[in-house]
């Protein structure tokens, strides 16, 4: 009772606090590909009013799903094709993230401020999902871009208070990939959808994408190779170091600065020759976008912080998926291929079993 009265506290002052809702909704997502094919998809999930206890979620394929309306009636009914992988938050099933068997990678991120979902047709109930059902479906049914771009002209996205939040509509925006390295960002803004090229291979967080894109421009003079000497008058002025190329690169926690960071780390990376490359190469860049807990200004209760909750890194080709999390950064690893999809039961695993640092301890044999 105690732990529920906790986070119900932690919701209420999301919702009632504007300096927390800034600061609780900053994730950062990447890909990355490899010279062998492989494709990365990879995120940071960060959540700072409270501990979303996060699982990690199995879905069998020919699974039943149900959507949810803004009124007091079943949305869209439908039967999975695929089985999939997928992280909660506080005991639900719906998902934040997933990979599925065909290679299909799904990431939900924070759009507040400017996600505006379609109108509620009382006749298109049988096509009707909430925004936090969007992942389901995708992963479930879908094992390409082109086929997500399909089913998402047949459905509609409709907002739902959601009482997890204390009734708001969850604003939502999506990264969505696929084995052949095809990546989109997928919004409903202004009561339409749009469906973006990942043209950058980065997402965060508000403003829409296109600004973000636009943003760049004010970067343009970054760059990976060092500044030359200037000369002013009669004195010569040289960098103090490496990398004066990246001098002016924003480093503050906001979704503008962040997408241009990643943007630019995304984009310099040196050619990776495998999947185990590239996916070693996702985690050090999304280090740089971990928020150490207290450093957003915000009271929070202790036992219940957090801010980047988890990392997660699909590898679309062999079907691995990747995390680790703010307890223990030790990277941990799902090969889908070895997962029996043709259970009948949704299996759920925590991901943390001891919410604390697992260490290798070593020893030295000295000479005599």
């Amino acid at each position: 009772m105690k732990i529920k009265i906790v986070v119900l506290l932690g919701i209420l002052f999301f919702l009632i606090c504007p300096k927390s809702l800034v600061a609780n909704t900053n994730c950062t997502g990447i890909t990355l590909n490899s010279s062998d094919g492989s494709f990365i998809h990879a995120r940071t999930m960060e959540w700072g009013a409270f501990n979303i206890k996060p699982e990690l979620l199995v879905f069998p394929r020919n699974y039943a799903f149900e959507g949810q309306l803004p009124i007091d009636k079943p949305g869209m009914k439908w039967e999975g094709k695929y089985g999939f992988i997928g992280i909660n938050a506080l005991g639900d099933t719906r998902v934040a993230d997933g990979l599925n068997e065909k290679g299909l990678a799904v990431s939900v991120l924070y759009l507040p401020g400017y996600a505006s979902y379609q109108a509620f047709d009382s006749t298109a109930v049988d096509s009707t999902i909430s925004p936090s059902e969007f992942p389901l479906l995708l992963l479930s049914t879908c094992q390409s871009v082109k086929e997500v771009r399909v089913i998402l002209n047949k459905v509609k996205v409709v907002g739902k208070p959601e009482k997890e939040l204390g009734g708001i509509v969850a604003p939502f925006h999506y990264m969505v990939s696929d084995q052949t390295g095809e990546s989109v960002i997928v919004e409903y803004t202004k009561e339409e959808l749009h469906i973006y090229d990942n043209a950058v291979g980065v997402i965060t967080n508000s403003p829409e994408y296109p600004w973000h894109l636009t943003n760049l421009k004010n970067y343009i003079t970054l760059k990976t190779e060092e500044a030359h000497p200037v000369n002013v008058g009669e004195l010569t002025l040289k960098p103090f170091g490496a990398g004066s190329g990246m001098l002016g690169l924003p480093g503050d926690y906001t979704p503008p600065s962040r997408f241009v960071r990643a943007t630019v780390m995304r984009n310099s990376v040196i050619e990776l020759e495998d999947g185990e490359r590239a996916i070693s190469e996702a985690f050090r860049i999304l280090n740089n976008f971990d928020i150490p807990i207290g450093t957003m200004g915000v009271d929070h209760d202790p036992s219940v912080l957090g801010d980047t909750q988890y990392t997660t890194a699909a590898d679309t080709k062999s079907m691995r998926y990747y995390y680790r999390t703010m307890n223990n950064h030790r990277i941990r690893v799902l090969d889908l291929k070895k997962i029996d999809f043709t259970s009948k039961e949704l299996t759920r695993r925590l991901l943390d079993i001891e919410l604390a640092q697992d260490y290798e301890f070593i020893e030295i044999e000295t000479s005599k």
